[in-house]
């Protein structure tokens, strides 16, 4: 469906993203980690727990552009090529989950064809 043109953008997002430094409080930490004089046993544990931290932090501003983009619709603020317009939030909408897909190379190509043949499956409204 995508021929691997959507893995390639996330890919591509995370890599502009990463260079503008807005993982770099993530990396720190890690890197912090990896010095401290935990056993193997117990850095993994809190490797993932920092790791998750952040990764929540990622999907709250997710949350975040969404919100702005009710508020732009909210005053009825559209129109492309204009900061803060409706579809300027979505636009970093998607931006940020791109951003997410591609830090945790995720296959979301695959991960929306199954789910798009998935949907299909179900009833009208989803049973609902």
């Amino acid at each position: 469906m995508f021929e691997g043109k959507l893995n390639q953008f996330c890919k591509d997002t995370n890599e502009t993203i990463r260079s503008k430094g807005f993982w770099d409080s993530m990396d720190d930490s890690l890197d912090m980690l990896e010095n401290e004089r935990y056993s193997t046993q117990e850095q993994i544990p809190i490797q993932k727990a920092t790791k998750d931290a952040f990764i929540a932090q990622k999907i709250a501003l997710v949350m975040s552009e969404c919100g702005e983009a009710l508020e732009a619709m909210r005053k009825d603020n559209y129109g492309l090529e204009i900061k803060d317009s409706f579809e300027d939030e979505i636009a970093d909408v998607i931006i940020r989950l791109c951003d997410l897909c591609g830090e945790l190379d995720m296959d979301i190509e695959k991960q929306i064809s199954w789910k798009l043949d998935y949907n299909k499956s179900r009833p009208s409204k989803h049973g609902k």
